[in-house]
């Protein structure tokens, strides 16, 4: 079952500024090993190599800018930075680097270390990709491939976890983890917004559709929402035909909700929440915070329902009395 407060966390790890950080310190730690590799050869001033060392020092200077500037709302320097990584790497490859690193380095350079980088960059730059040119591609879609109006820039369906988990290894070495316990959120369906609208808040956002063979995504205020994006076949249904890469999907106008903090209620909220399992604090007529928006008719002390809900567990909001 799509734990929904999992997933929101993960989008929101992978576009936050600890997140970027860790990557920059990636960059910084292979720089340095780098270099003490040259210099032990005697290269370092040899053809491009201390091009290779800046290329590190200068990712990690922009992503660590593109961390500041999204900050205030502008993530493109942050996006180009951790897309164009894999350009960089393209670059070094064409070096003669196996003139001078023995089988053994040159797998700890290419398979390890811009491995780690690769791993936080290739996450940075999917969770804003849809964000930045969804809606373009999906409104007026170029011409010369149409297709690409379908193609899913970020995590199709439920891919966002199975990334997480295959690196996870590679951010704890950073200390980078998921916060447990997990924050516990809901869909704020008071604001909603279509697609190519201009989106009002930037944060995790709740496709109309559901999130089955969908995602959630993340907008960024003032840009225009994405569509959501379909999955037609899995990866794994591709590779069983023997087509190898990512999920085919196709692009879907939704309205979109965010995906906002959950709080108990205090004294002085104006609005009654609970979860599945807890007992039900008052009686009346409750709803279920989930696209269904089913309603229950629940006293006081009653067990909470599971409906299976997107969320992992249902989250229910007192509306009125019987």
């Amino acid at each position: 079952m799509r734990n929904m407060h999992r997933e929101a966390a993960i989008w929101n790890l992978f576009v936050s500024a600890k997140f970027v950080e860790a990557a920059a310190r990636e960059c910084e730690e292979t720089m340095r090993w780098f270099g003490g590799e040259a210099a032990e050869e005697q290269v370092a001033n040899f053809g491009r190599n201390n091009q290779i060392y800046d290329a590190f020092k200068n990712r990690a200077r922009n992503l660590r800018r593109g961390a500041e500037l999204a900050a205030l709302g502008d993530y493109k320097l942050l996006w180009d930075a951790a897309s164009c990584f894999s350009g960089d790497v393209r670059g070094m490859m064409d070096q003669p680097l196996r003139s001078w690193m023995t089988d053994s380095e040159y797998d700890e350079f290419l398979n390890v270390r811009v491995g780690r980088i690769s791993a936080y960059t290739s996450q940075i730059a999917r969770a804003i990709d849809n964000a930045m040119v969804g809606a373009v591609t999906f409104s007026d879609p170029d011409p010369d491939y149409p297709e690409g109006a379908n193609y899913d820039g970020g995590f199709p369906g439920d891919d966002i976890g199975k990334i997480f988990d295959a690196h996870a290894g590679v951010y704890e070495r950073q200390g980078v983890k998921l916060p447990d316990p997990l924050p516990e959120v809901r869909i704020d369906r008071s604001i909603a917004c279509q697609t190519g609208d201009e989106v009002p808040w930037t944060g995790v956002w709740y496709p109309g559709t559901g999130l089955d063979q969908h995602s959630l995504t993340f907008a960024i205020e003032g840009l225009r929402m994405p569509p959501a994006f379909r999955v037609t076949k899995t990866e794994e249904e591709l590779q069983a035909e023997g087509i190898w890469g990512g999920a085919e999907t196709v692009a879907v106008a939704t309205t979109w909700h965010p995906v906002i903090a959950y709080h108990r209620q205090k004294d002085g909220d104006t609005e009654l929440w609970a979860k599945a399992g807890e007992l039900c604090p008052k009686a009346g007529i409750w709803q279920a915070a989930d696209i269904s928006a089913a309603e229950r008719t629940l006293g006081v002390g009653d067990p909470m329902p599971n409906l299976g809900s997107a969320y992992g567990v249902t989250v229910w909001r007192w509306i009125r009395e019987r």
